[in-house]
């Protein structure tokens, strides 16, 4: 009876993997239809393909040109690995796969040779590092704020804090910024902003890089009377430096009223966070008028919120 009753479960579990692998090419190919015409239109090469919120298999799948970066948020088995990356190169130019640990779990992942690539988002140009880091120095969510952002900046002086790679300020520059300042505290990101900019053939001079504290740059700037007509503030939802804890939900006051300081009469503060319970206040705030932007979803994240974003101006 033993015996049987392991048959039994071994056939049911092959059951269910077939099961799975066929959900698993259903779910990759109405996915590349829904978002087709977008791509295509827009002439883009990185996007999300597989919402972790699709529920299908714990993972979330980005396409950079014809490499995939799988973003891994539980225990999965290696035979659905291979299983998934054999259903991406049955649908698509994918060559190379590039493995991350989201899970709180220790899980062996697949080893990727280091790659990073040129990549291309709406005439602006990105290194991107496939296989150093968590994240890959583009967040694909906001492909569309920083269109909109870009959409705004000709002519006006720009400040992006929490800068990271200098996505906003690369958008910003190009579209014609009188001036850009970056601000990031860690050296890594202040390089990879200024190999950014080279890459774009924009000039040191017009686009300066702050290694700084945003609240010791909006002090800075207080002090210097220096004004921006854009200030985008886009920080971690937790973060540690130097034994001090950051808590966006704890500190948005005071980084917003910062902001406001040196923010010029008719400009605009873009606020965005990725923290899922986050609950902006206007208690303890300088005078100001905040309103929810709820349009900047790209369609390849539809059905999930991976960012909220705020648009501040002076009261």
């Amino acid at each position: 009876m033993i015996l049987r009753a392991t048959e039994s479960n071994a056939r049911i579990n092959k059951r269910r993997g077939i099961n799975l692998i066929k959900e698993i090419a259903g779910l990759i190919n109405h996915n590349l239809q829904e978002i087709k015409p977008y791509l295509a239109t827009n002439k883009i090469s990185a996007y999300r393909l597989i919402n972790n919120a699709q529920k299908v298999i714990p993972v979330t799948v980005d396409i950079y040109q014809d490499n995939a970066v799988i973003h891994i948020f539980s225990q999965i088995s290696p035979e659905i690995l291979n299983e998934l990356e054999q259903a991406l190169k049955t649908n698509l130019p994918v060559n190379s796969f590039f493995y991350k640990n989201n899970s709180k779990e220790r899980i062996i992942i697949p080893q990727s040779p280091p790659k990073k690539i040129i990549q291309e988002e709406y005439g602006n140009k990105f290194s991107v590092n496939l296989s150093d880091y968590l994240d890959t120095g583009l967040f694909l969510d906001h492909r569309e704020t920083r269109k909109w952002i870009a959409g705004k900046s000709r002519n006006k002086t720009v400040l992006n804090t929490f800068a990271y790679s200098g996505s906003f300020t690369i958008y910003a520059a190009n579209a014609g910024a009188i001036k850009t300042c970056s601000v990031d505290i860690s050296r890594v990101y202040c390089d990879w902003i200024k190999e950014n900019l080279a890459l774009n053939s924009l000039p040191p001079g017009k686009n300066w890089v702050y290694k700084m504290d945003t609240l010791e740059f909006f002090r800075y700037a207080k002090k210097k009377n220096i004004r921006f007509d854009i200030i985008i503030i886009d920080p971690p939802t937790f973060s540690k430096n130097k034994g001090k804890s950051f808590s966006v939900q704890k500190e948005h006051p005071g980084l917003i009223n910062g902001a406001l300081e040196v923010l010029s009469p008719s400009g605009l503060i873009l606020f965005s966070t990725n923290y899922q319970g986050f609950r902006i206040t206007q208690k303890n705030l300088l005078p100001c008028v905040i309103k929810e932007k709820s349009d900047t979803i790209p369609p390849d994240f539809s059905g999930t919120q991976p960012h909220r974003c705020f648009i501040i101006t002076k009261r």
